[in-house]
Order: structure tokens, then sequence, then C-alpha cells
């Protein structure tokens, strides 16, 4: 399982650091929030992206 920070996830989908964040506070990424810290899990942002409408993993690497 890899774990990765607000840092990675951000360049991850290619989406700004405040942009993860809006996305946690609408609930709309998957996220966890141990002891207050947010942190993602790599296999759980990749099925978020392919259960996603009209994108896919290689469309985000591709970018």
């Amino acid at each position: 399982m890899e774990i990765l920070s607000i840092k990675d996830t951000a360049t991850f989908i290619n989406r700004t650091e405040g942009a993860i964040r809006k996305l946690c506070l609408r609930r709309a990424i998957p996220f966890r929030k141990p002891a207050g810290r947010l942190i993602f899990i790599r296999s759980e942002l990749e099925r978020w992206i392919e259960n996603a409408p009209g994108v896919g993993l290689q469309d985000i690497k591709n970018e």
C-alpha cells in the first residue's frame, strides 16, 4: 500500500494542493485522516479516477 501526502496527490492528479483540500472538504476524493493528518492511498485514488465518468488513468498520466 502506497501512502501519498497532499503534495504527492496534487502531483499525481495534476491539481494544486488547495484543490486537493477542497475536494476533501466536499468528500469528493478518497482520503484518510489519522491523527488529523490528511493522507491518500494510491490504489484508492487510481480506482476513483477509473470510476470517474469520461476520464481514465491514462488520460491523467498523459497530461
